[in-house]
């Protein structure tokens, strides 16, 4: 996995750093493909707590993550490869990010046509 050391001098409230952060973990095919089982994963019990008619704050509840490691896990590995150590405020926003980059691409890819 590549380094961006200069990021760790930067403003890391910046959109740009996320964007830096979701291009290096696209970048590990195996990371990438973990992200994206997470982000299925996460549709899968987002649909099944619908269906049961709960909410999104019961999800952690009621469904205990299954695949392992975690969303959380393999952002902090990413983050501590990149950056060496960050603020703590910058995991669950770097979590977002690639979650929603990952989404974004199941969503293409189920769009295009066969």
């Amino acid at each position: 996995m590549g380094e961006i050391r200069y990021l760790a001098n930067r403003d890391l409230s910046k959109h740009d750093v996320l964007d830096r952060i979701v291009a290096e973990a696209r970048s590990n095919a195996g990371l990438w493909l973990m992200v994206k089982e997470r982000a299925m994963e996460m549709r899968a019990l987002k649909s099944e707590l619908g269906r049961l008619g709960g909410d999104a704050s019961d999800m952690g509840r009621s469904f205990p993550a299954r695949l392992t490691p975690t969303i959380a896990e393999l952002t902090e590995e990413l983050l501590s490869t990149i950056f060496g150590s960050c603020p703590p405020d910058m995991l669950p926003r770097a979590q977002a990010a690639l979650l929603l980059a990952a989404e974004s691409e199941l969503d293409a890819d189920t769009a295009r046509p066969t």
